[in-house]
């Protein structure tokens, strides 16, 4: 099989980064409300976009030691060319909305990136943080309403595995590489006896269905209007129950 499941290494976030420098504006790994709180249409907007975005991850990946983060690589390229990317994450405690919800906040300025982000050479001066085309206030807006509500349908104190973060480069989509990163979460959760839990968008539903995930609750919807996109985010949440589940993940293992 041509595409393989590693853990990502700090050096990878260079190739994250570098995907911006070829190829189509947001043909790269960052994942939503990106697209939509931060839309790209140039070279030089998508290339600031994957320096600061994946500066995001890469402080998380160093920091948090709930991440299990994974990359797929093309084998038949050599092993090295990633094209999809998952940030899983194991909480033997269980999720505590108060402890985690500051991960996913961008900052108002670029301060506290710093430290994390790509920058080939101290001689070039970086992108000014926040560019015009990035919505902090949206941004913001749809991950902390997406982590505040999780208390509401996780159990607290038991311990889980979340997806929070899964794409595909679009030039590679297609192929099965989000089924493998998909799979390689399941496999824990069944290992360990223990659920996993996502947030997915209406697109993504049936697809994490065909996995075992099952839907928690009512499809929500996140009015963006005050923040100036006239839209609204839509939001499922999904379970994935290791004893009821793995019939459906054998299934679409097959499929």
């Amino acid at each position: 099989m041509p595409l393989q499941v590693l853990p990502l290494e700090v050096s990878d976030f260079d190739q994250l980064v570098h995907h911006a420098d070829t190829g189509s504006p947001g043909d790269d790994c960052v994942a939503p409300p990106n697209p939509v709180a931060w839309p790209v249409a140039t070279g030089i907007e998508a290339q600031t976009r994957t320096r600061y975005a994946f500066a995001l991850q890469k402080r998380r990946f160093l920091e948090d030691p709930t991440v299990r983060f994974l990359k797929v690589v093309d084998t038949e390229e050599g092993g090295h060319n990633i094209v999809a990317v998952a940030r899983w994450h194991y909480y033997p405690e269980g999720y505590d909305y108060d402890h985690e919800a500051h991960w996913e906040i961008a900052p108002d300025t670029a301060t506290s990136l710093l430290p994390y982000v790509v920058n080939e050479s101290n001689d070039l001066p970086l992108p000014s943080y926040p560019p015009p085309n990035f919505n902090v206030a949206l941004h913001n807006h749809i991950l902390s309403d997406r982590d505040a509500f999780r208390p509401r349908w996780i159990p607290q104190g038991k311990p889980c595995w979340i997806l929070m973060h899964l794409t595909t480069r679009p030039s590679h989509r297609k192929r099965g590489a989000a089924a493998l990163l998909i799979r390689w979460g399941l496999a824990q959760a069944v290992e360990g006896k223990v659920p996993a839990y996502l947030e997915s968008g209406a697109a993504g539903r049936p697809i994490y269905g065909r996995f075992g995930f099952e839907q928690v609750g009512d499809l929500r919807k996140l009015n963006l209007r005050p923040f100036g996109v006239d839209a609204e985010f839509e939001l499922t949440s999904m379970v994935f129950d290791p004893h009821q589940g793995l019939k459906a993940q054998e299934q679409a293992a097959t499929s």
